[in-house]
């Protein structure tokens, strides 16, 4: 062989090698949810199963979380005809994966059951296919948050911190806020607030201070962040909210908003706006946050990657469960 078609072989045999590392490296994440006490619900892949699931299969009980939705258990022949093209998912029954508790922990699970959850596709809804993941310790899922991360298994150690070291990790902060601090907070969203009301639901808003739901977690970096609900009550109106805001928040180097959510639906205060419902460390300094919305015909779960700045529109999403009427 010549050296020029060595040189040219020897370049494409490199081509596909660094190809082939690329695509099988390339990160996944989704989006769980505990199913009962030792295992979970993921959902894989968005599919149309256009009226083919098979009458006799099983239906599964429910999830013990909200935002999943009814599932059958499928057999793997008929899942396989889904998995096809390059963003497929091919798992299989006995597959591992590490679930991302939102602690610092990446807990080993094993696909223990196939499952499709069919949703109205004639009105544009995707239906799903995924599975049921045994956790390998059962006390693993005790005093968890109920919503997860899962991504493929990793054999080395990540850069994740673990429980118990000195190392910060992204996570929800099970501590309350100090009263002067959240005084504060309630006076930078009524400012905003009046920026953002018409005439009328400031001038009613500004007849009572707001009830705060303030939330603080902790970014990759370990440095402190806020997300805070904002709900101006009526007057008169046992249940009723002139207005509602919500905000992510930083202290540093004041207190200051980062962002604002407003109202998603007409519902009432703990629907109407975003919820956090867990905080997880992607690891090489990256924050994923997991919320539920609910809109006027719809509701989500979301997990997204955390950037300050950003309302949840505009971060990078990373999974989402959710359907619309």
């Amino acid at each position: 062989m010549s050296p020029v078609r060595a040189f040219t072989f020897m370049t494409v045999i490199a081509f596909l090698y660094i190809s082939a590392v690329g695509q099988t490296a390339r990160e996944r994440f989704w989006l769980a949810g505990r199913y009962d006490g030792n295992r979970v619900l993921v959902y894989f892949q968005g599919v149309k199963f256009k009226h083919t699931i098979p009458p006799n299969a099983r239906r599964l009980p429910d999830a013990v979380v909200d935002g999943f939705f009814d599932q059958v258990e499928l057999p793997a022949d008929y899942i396989a005809h889904f998995q096809k093209g390059p963003d497929a998912e091919h798992f299989a029954m006995g597959d591992q994966y590490d679930l991302l508790m939102g602690d610092g922990r990446a807990v080993p699970v094993t696909v223990s059951a196939l499952l499709g959850s069919e949703s109205d596709e004639d009105v544009g809804n995707d239906s799903s296919i995924g599975a049921i993941a045994t956790v390998n310790n059962r006390n693993d899922l005790l005093s968890s948050r109920g919503y997860y991360l899962l991504r493929r298994h990793q054999n080395v150690p990540d850069d994740i911190a673990k429980p118990g070291s000195d190392q910060v990790f992204a996570s929800l902060v099970d501590e309350p806020v100090r009263s002067d601090i959240q005084n504060r907070m309630a006076s930078l969203l009524t400012g905003r607030m009046k920026t953002m009301a018409d005439a009328d639901q400031r001038r009613e808003a500004e007849r009572v201070p707001p009830a705060l739901a303030v939330q603080p977690f902790r970014v990759a970096d370990g440095s402190l962040r806020y997300y805070v609900r904002a709900q101006w009550k009526s007057l008169g109106k046992k249940d009723d909210s002139s207005y509602l805001l919500a905000a992510w928040m930083t202290s540093q180097p004041a207190l200051h908003i980062l962002a604002v959510e407003t109202t998603t639906a007409n519902y009432g205060f703990e629907s109407d706006l975003p919820k956090l419902l867990n905080v997880v460390d992607l690891g090489r300094g990256r924050t994923a946050i997991i919320v539920s919305s609910k809109g006027i015909d719809s509701r989500s779960l979301d997990l997204m990657e955390y950037r300050d700045g950003l309302s949840l529109r505009h971060m990078p999403s990373l999974d989402s469960v959710g359907c619309g009427e």
